[in-house]
């Protein structure tokens, strides 16, 4: 029998920032109310191409070194046209407490979620419409067509649910813990940040669910009684990564190269985007496991191997995040828009620190904001 956990939701409207400024009522293009409250990042428009690219607003999340985050939507030229900064009562001042996954819903309201917080959902005054905590809350918040929210707990141990879904008053009426599958050998010993740390979650049409299993570099699609009815193997021959967690061999037979699978998207083909780690390598494809198409960020000019988000936009290009760079790719690799953010570091913590060790103190001063997780475009109304 499975268990269900109780979260606490609730659905109120209230303001988030102080009375003064709430009570000023700026609206969704008054910069110079918002601006009071901006991070005013750093960021930088290349390879431009109007003709080209997909025209709309891009969506993103920042976390700033000094705990400050802020949700931002830029044009296409990089200029600020909206943003919000998490209040601190959200994030708590933990270091861990990222602002990961942010989506501009139908109605023109934000979901995001904040780890060690929950998830939460603001009109376009900054005002708090509906809320629900959970700490393990990460990755991937998705609004469903009936009202609902499916979300992920990344940090969730063996036993606790992987999967949640939640109606608008906070009742789990659906979740996912992985035992009845993967409670085996080689998989039931694997920890790394939890147990199997997923990382992206889609309802399907056909009302299953796909879900992204970084742990196990594995993609699955699981019906209503959460039993896997299709999944795709990844293997990481560099063997760092099932060395870390524990595992050696954790695959046989078929796969594809790749580690740390992230944001897999379902195609209107049926086919499905993601990003891989070693290789630096955006993905199609089909259910067979056929790749159709493929984009290796270093074939284009970038030389970090961390991507967490691919999206296919409305005219066939790909919207990709590249550690400090977000980039629109043309079917045939032709780069058509670029933002960087030159003080978010290039690389991961670890690689920058070796990279850069005998830099003085001054250079690091540069850097005033850790990540860039997951960004949308938006469609021009």
């Amino acid at each position: 029998m499975k268990q269900f956990f109780i979260f606490l939701t609730t659905v109120v409207i209230l303001p988030v920032f102080n009375s003064s400024f709430a009570s000023s009522h700026c609206g969704f293009f008054d910069a110079d109310c918002w601006s009071q409250k901006s991070l005013n990042p750093k960021m930088v428009v290349k390879n431009y191409n109007p003709d080209l690219a997909f025209s709309g607003t891009t969506l993103f999340g920042l976390n700033k070194k000094t705990d400050e985050r802020a949700i931002i939507e830029v044009d296409m030229n990089g200029n600020i046209i909206w943003d919000y900064v998490v209040p601190a009562s959200m994030s708590k001042s933990n270091k861990h407490n990222e602002l990961m996954d942010v989506k501009r819903l139908p109605g023109g309201n934000t979901l995001f979620n904040i780890r060690g917080s929950g998830i939460y959902e603001i009109n376009t005054l900054g005002e708090i419409v509906w809320k629900h905590l959970d700490k393990y809350a990460t990755h991937d918040a998705d609004r469903l067509g009936n009202g609902n929210t499916i979300y992920l707990r990344g940090w969730a141990e063996k036993g606790e649910p992987q999967v949640v879904e939640v109606n608008s008053a906070g009742e789990v009426v659906w979740q996912w813990d992985g035992l009845d599958e993967y409670d085996i050998e080689p998989f039931s010993d694997v920890f790394a940040e939890g147990w199997i740390h997923p990382n992206a979650v889609t309802r399907l049409e056909n009302g299953n669910t796909l879900i992204g299993l970084r742990n196990f570099d594995m993609l699955v699609e699981v019906d209503k009684e959460g039993k896997t009815v299709w999944s795709q193997k990844f293997l990481c021959e560099k063997g760092r990564t099932w060395r870390r967690r524990g595992v050696d061999g954790l695959h046989d037979g078929d796969h594809l190269e790749g580690c740390n699978l992230h944001e897999p998207e379902i195609q209107t083909n049926g086919n499905i985007l993601v990003a891989s780690h070693s290789p630096w390598t955006t993905y199609e494809i089909t259910r067979d496991g056929e790749v159709v198409w493929e984009a290796d960020h270093r074939d284009v000019g970038f030389t970090s191997p961390r991507s967490r988000d691919v999206d296919r936009l409305p005219n066939g290009n790909t919207l990709i995040q590249v550690d400090n760079v977000l980039y629109e790719l043309t079917h045939d690799k032709q780069i058509v828009w670029q933002l960087e953010f030159p003080e978010i570091p290039r690389f991961s913590p670890g690689k920058m620190k070796k990279k850069y060790e005998d830099e003085p103190k001054s250079f690091w001063k540069q850097f005033k904001f850790k990540q860039l997780y997951r960004a949308q475009r938006i469609s021009p109304k």
